[in-house]
């Protein structure tokens, strides 16, 4: 009985352990979708999975990339299908392209925190063999005992200042939005190649942090830059790279849908305002921004019961691209 119970609080334990939540996400995406249906596309040196929706008509509007975080809370998989469901009748070759936020921390404080440690071990061993070589001088054993303290103090040091702000959300103690940045933009180019033959206009949808970032890797490429953005509830949980996005919409090259849902993130309601504002002092071109409730949580058991909230998203979207004369 307090096996089972041992194993069942290690198994709760790995479900709350970051790195265990998010460590085989494409795999798991691969081995939930029926055989076929999931393709492989080839980041760097890693394969990462996309599921393609073909268009339903016979004149192809071009292709729209739907990105989507590694959250429950967010645009999920399932969501991103139904969405694809409605562009694809439009006309719309679909490619849901999800992309994995690993919550870890970052490189810098693992191999300082791992320096740390081997120092550690280092000045362990060496005051071991020092002691046993000089058991007969007592003022040998005394310089010993003092030597590793005033090494290990730089190692104390540098393990310090990896330690993440008590004031810190949870969120700011894994994510890096630089590191974050040029993961996407890895897998960006991975997409621009496989899609480069592909005729007609590119529309990209992204939500959350995901959208943020994507505005982040077009301004410093204009290569990655969409013919339109649709962003659903844009934020970064960093109080300087969330108030950046309004930045980053205004001066965008490309016409951007603004979609905000009331409800979602403290974060992303504490910029609508501004983000509305500063594209318009900025005289931006083709901008909408468009205030949909949250109304995520509907459930019903009928298959042609489609989510309100992707209704509301698809309808604005494609009432986008009607108003931009696609």
């Amino acid at each position: 009985m307090r096996k089972c119970i041992a194993s069942i609080l290690c198994l709760l334990a790995l479900g709350f352990s970051p790195k265990a939540a998010f460590g085989d996400y494409f795999t798991d995406i691969s081995h939930g979708f029926a055989l076929g249906e999931v393709q492989e596309l080839l980041v760097g040196e890693r394969v990462a999975p996309i599921i393609e929706v073909e268009p339903q008509t016979p004149l192809s509007q071009g292709v729209a990339i739907i990105l989507v975080e590694p959250f429950l809370s967010s645009f999920s998989l399932s969501q991103s299908k139904e969405l694809a469901g409605y562009l694809s009748e439009k006309g719309w070759r679909v490619v849901i392209s999800p992309f994995n936020l690993n919550m870890l921390p970052t490189k810098s404080g693992i191999e300082s925190a791992n320096t740390s440690e081997q120092e550690a071990d280092d000045q362990g061993a060496n005051n071991q063999s020092t002691g046993n070589q000089s058991t007969g001088k007592q003022s040998t054993d005394a310089q010993a005992a003092a030597d590793p303290a005033a090494e290990q103090a730089p190692a104390s040091s540098g393990q310090s200042s990896s330690v993440i702000h008590p004031r810190s959300t949870n969120l700011t103690q894994y994510f890096d939005f630089e590191q974050t940045s040029d993961k996407l933009t890895e897998q960006l180019i991975a997409l621009n190649n496989r899609l480069q033959n592909v005729q007609g206009y590119r529309l990209v949808v992204a939500q959350g942090m995901l959208a943020a970032t994507f505005l982040d890797a077009t301004s410093n490429d204009v290569a990655f830059e969409p013919d339109s953005l649709v962003t659903i509830s844009p934020y970064w949980p960093e109080a300087d790279v969330n108030n950046s996005i309004s930045d980053l919409v205004a001066n965008s090259s490309f016409p951007v849908l603004d979609l905000s849902i009331e409800g979602l993130s403290n974060w992303e309601n504490s910029t609508v305002v501004m983000r509305r504002n500063r594209a318009k002092n900025s005289l931006k071109l083709h901008y909408r921004q468009v205030r949909l409730p949250f109304s995520n949580s509907v459930f019903s058991l009928n298959e042609n019961q489609k989510t309100p909230y992707i209704q509301l998203v698809a309808n604005n979207t494609i009432g986008w691209t009607r108003y931009l004369g696609w």
